[in-house]
């Protein structure tokens, strides 16, 4: 029995985004239900096991009633002995095919449900990716699914037929003898009042308790992420007392669920204790007086023994509820996470590009509730082929700008037109592939560095890869400096390259794609003068074609654009060429250049 092929994941999500589930546990439980039929099959065998099982007392009574009575002939056992022997081996084969399917649907449901939370965060727009941390995303991608692992995979199954071993313990009860039946029955409503009160008080403390591991996971990606930065300042002493604080508050959360179990079971064993002694008291006076059999006694005694264990699990399942509820809260949040940047559904291929950007009355603003906007009113036209540099002071929306052009985040207002198109009419895929984008973090994979280089089109051989190396300087340092040269494997995060190195392979990344649009965001920042030189000099050769977008503070860069577009409070103060710009007697960008001038003469 292989991975079966189910609903597939643009069907889940448009029914998770329609459709109103009750509560995020049903949502969770209908990845179970796209395998009802061979779950109800394998419940079925469940249920059946348990019954046979539960018919073992109904013969062990009539034999011990032989084996206490001399005018009974033994022979007489030997029939009970071998109905009981087929039983047994029946259930036994019952047993082994029951634990391969229902581990084969938890196999499933779990791989179904691992890929739709991790394909629903490479759908998230960046808005929604700034808002929520890495470490609570890795946190319920990883400890929250493999939680749920466990109750898809066997325990709520395993709960229905405990509650049905339970129901039909009583009905054997009664067959046995109905006063002590009824005494049973009389019992059993408080063990579900503590059960139901206990589940009501531990779901809240279980809530606060994953918040609390949430943030502790948050905590240690950082540190663990920014331990060069934390050793460097020598705060290695603040972020142990930060992570002791939240490790102590999780500590704290912890140790209240414990006290509560520890309050909880006790109660249970004991209330469950007291009922066996006291049926045993009411038998041995029914069997002296004569109303019952010595093997009826016993019978009884083994069927409600059996169906203790049916009670501690259902009491165990109740009480580990708001757990699995909470876990399904957090995974639920993001299944039904609503993506801010859409594809039209018509969208059509992006033809190739010329170059040609133009921005009409475009105003970007985080979030519809937002007041506060970040790009205001910007209209612009780019030809193809221009080098724009974008300045600005920090906060006047240059970053924002030209992630728009690739739709990271979607606009507010207006429209942006690359070759005369809308790029909200185009698919994400043709318009980005196009696009080549280099950003400030020079994020690399745990890849080969000629993987890492053709990560936008594997299809790349080895010479364009040297190609996209050679414009971004990086070449000659790989071949030289490295054993393996572009088969040399990239350590976690990139920490065997320095900064300068990692961030010409990500230029290099977004070279080899060819782009006709380039968007330099920052991205020289950790290269020298001379470096840069040498990587704007590459350009202009291989890129003369391409129109290029450049955030800098570098000089030089600034100077050679054919245009600069100077921000300022997420508006165009200034566009022009440097000359133009200079020529403005008290200007933004005239007074910014002369700024930048004398920080780099210092």
């Amino acid at each position: 029995m292989g991975k079966k092929k189910s609903v597939n994941f643009s069907e889940r999500r448009e029914k998770f985004l329609t459709y109103q589930y009750k509560t995020s546990l049903r949502q969770i439980l209908s990845y179970l239900w796209e395998y009802k039929r061979i779950f109800y099959t394998v419940l079925f065998f469940g249920i059946l096991q348990s019954i046979l099982f539960l018919t073992f007392p109904l013969f062990l009574g009539p034999a011990m009633d032989v084996l206490v009575n001399p005018s009974i002939p033994l022979g007489n056992i030997l029939p009970i002995f071998f109905t009981i022997m087929s039983i047994q081996i029946f259930v036994g084969i019952l047993f082994g095919v029951r634990i391969y399917i229902n581990r084969w649907i938890g196999a499933n449901v779990i791989y179904n449900l691992r890929n739709d939370v991790f394909r629903t965060i490479q759908m998230m727009s960046f808005e929604w990716l700034d808002k929520n941390k890495t470490g609570e995303l890795i946190s319920r991608s990883t400890s929250d699914v493999n939680l749920l692992k466990e109750f898809l995979g066997n325990n709520f199954q395993y709960f229905i037929r405990q509650c049905v071993t339970f129901s039909f313990s009583f009905v054997i009860l009664f067959l046995i003898n109905i006063e002590l039946a009824f005494f049973v029955l009389i019992i059993s409503p408080a063990l579900f009042y503590v059960l139901l009160m206990f589940r009501r008080k531990l779901r809240p403390v279980f809530k606060r308790s994953r918040e609390k591991y949430a943030d502790l996971t948050h905590v240690i990606q950082e540190s663990v992420q920014g331990i060069k930065v934390i050793k460097s300042f020598g705060r290695e002493s603040y972020e142990l007392g930060k992570f002791s604080n939240e490790n102590d508050s999780y500590f704290k959360k912890s140790l209240r669920i414990i006290r509560l179990q520890a309050i909880f079971d006790p109660i249970i064993y004991l209330i469950d204790n007291v009922a066996f002694l006291i049926v045993l008291l009411l038998g041995g006076i029914l069997v002296l007086d004569g109303n019952m059999t010595f093997g009826d006694l016993f019978a009884f005694v083994m069927v409600l023994n059996f169906s203790v264990e049916p009670l501690y699990y259902i009491s165990r399942f109740l009480g580990n509820l708001p757990q699995i509820s909470e876990t399904c809260d957090r995974v639920v949040s993001i299944l039904n996470s609503e993506v801010k940047v859409i594809e039209n559904k018509n969208a059509k291929e992006m033809p190739p590009i010329k170059g040609e950007i133009e921005f009409r009355n475009v105003s970007f603003k985080y979030g519809n509730e937002s007041e506060h906007y970040i790009l205001k009113n910007i209209n612009f036209k780019i030809s193809p082929g221009e080098n724009i540099a974008i300045l600005g002071p920090t906060g006047s929306g240059k970053s924002t700008l030209v992630k728009l052009i690739p739709r990271f985040y979607d606009i507010s207002e207006g429209e942006i037109y690359i070759d005369g198109i809308n790029i909200k009419d185009v698919s994400f895929k043709s318009l980005r592939k196009q696009i080549g984008y280099v950003s400030q973090d020079r994020i690399l994979f745990s890849r080969t560095i000629k993987e890492n280089i053709a990560f936008g089109k594997e299809e790349l051989d080895l010479e364009d890869i040297k190609k996209a190396a050679i414009a971004s300087d990086i070449h000659q340092f790989i071949e030289e400096e490295l054993n393996d040269k572009y088969n040399t494997e990239v350590s976690e995060r990139g920490t065997s390259l320095s900064g300068g190195q990692k961030q010409r392979i990500s230029i290099a990344r977004a070279l080899a794609v060819k782009p006709k649009i380039l968007i330099l965001d920052d991205a020289t920042s950790s290269v020298d003068v001379d470096t840069e030189y040498k990587i704007q000099r590459h350009f202009q050769e291989v890129f003369k074609n391409s129109t290029t977008f450049l955030i800098t503070q570098r000089l030089s860069s600034i100077r050679n654009a054919d245009r600069i577009i100077v921000l300022e409070n997420g508006e165009i103060a200034q566009i022009g060429t440097h000359e133009e710009l200079m020529s403005q007697e008290n200007g933004i960008y005239r007074n910014m250049f002369m700024t930048l001038k004398v920080e780099e003469r210092a």
